[in-house]
């Protein structure tokens, strides 16, 4: 005989043995319950085996519509506005010394922060050049690591001028630029950021209803950011991210979540995302700490421009936030 009932609510309880004693109803019913015997049943089955007792042949509820219930930005890593500036800073508010210049720092404030004889000597060396030598030799490496694609190194003399003369004011990268589609393009960005943040705002959602407390209270999300070392440089496929940016230190993401009317199913879905950085030399692009930094050609003439050649005109020679954006 076939049961056939319309339900408001229905619990399916299945397994990979069972057996369905009706598939077509007429009656009006509170609750229908099916109940099978054997367990582990995977997850695929299961579902199979839901659908095809609903008769809808193995297809997902055409009712089971996806509704956009929040939309937002959440973020990684701290900064703060200061004359039009935005500076890279720590949980406590405290910035790197990378974001310092005009300093002149003492033999002895360099062997403090970790320089050898050797790096200061190297340093001291350096900084005797004129300023139109070291302006070269640190535009030339930039260009050389730029792609041909991009006018003949124009990322790389664009940044390089922005730090002569941009007095520490923001330099963007826009979506589709060349730096912006590398980061889009490589794997450590798709599969491992991008997937890792979804999963992350979406397990957020599920256990707090909520991503972010409230609009001045934004989420830091704890996903690693992903990272681009500065001997990738010679990676033609990540070469520009690598020299200009390398380590990012801070993230804005723009994300929408969905919810499904029937199953409550959560999906969160990235549609923006901006990376930021400082463009500036710390103690270790002097050598410090046993980085060896100082052999990558560039770094030590940028440490000296930055903390030396300009104590006189600080105007000149001012570390900035670089930021890539990233349409998705």
């Amino acid at each position: 005989m076939a049961i056939v009932k319309k339900a408001d609510n229905i619990n399916i309880q299945v397994a990979n043995n069972y057996t369905s004693l009706s598939k077509v109803s007429h009656e009006k019913s509170g609750e229908v319950i099916i109940e099978a015997t054997k367990q582990n049943l995977e997850l695929t089955s299961q579902k199979r085996a839901i659908l095809q007792g609903l008769g809808n042949g193995g297809q997902a509820d055409p009712e089971d519509k996806k509704i956009l219930v929040d939309r937002g930005v959440v973020n990684k890593g701290y900064w703060i506005n200061e004359n039009g500036k935005t500076i890279m800073v720590n949980r406590q508010g405290n910035r790197g010394y990378d974001c310092l210049y005009g300093d002149a720092p003492s033999e002895e404030v360099m062997k403090a922060n970790g320089m050898t004889k050797y790096d200061i000597f190297n340093v001291n060396l350096t900084k005797s050049y004129p300023e139109a030598y070291l302006e070269t030799e640190l535009k030339a490496t930039l260009v050389g690591f730029s792609d041909i694609e991009d006018g003949f190194g124009k990322n790389g003399r664009s940044i390089a001028n922005h730090f002569f003369t941009g007095q520490g004011q923001p330099f963007t990268f826009a979506a589709g630029s060349n730096p912006s589609n590398e980061v889009k393009d490589s794997d450590r960005f798709k599969t491992a950021f991008i997937t890792g943040l979804q999963a992350e705002l979406e397990k957020r959602y599920k256990e707090k209803k909520f991503i972010s407390e409230s609009p001045t209270k934004i989420y830091q999300f704890s996903t690693k950011l992903p990272y681009y070392s500065a001997e990738e440089g010679i990676n033609p496929w990540v070469n520009e991210i690598a020299t200009f940016v390398g380590g990012i230190q801070g993230c804005i993401a723009s994300y929408k979540l969905y919810e499904y009317q029937v199953s409550k199913k959560v999906e969160v879905k990235i549609d923006r995302v901006s990376f930021l950085d400082t463009f500036g030399a710390g103690w270790e692009d002097g050598g410090a700490k046993g980085m060896k930094k100082q052999w990558i050609p560039g770094l030590v003439a940028m440490f000296c421009l930055q903390h030396f050649k300009n104590a006189a005109d600080k105007s000149k020679y001012q570390p900035f936030t670089v930021v890539i954006d990233i349409d998705l």
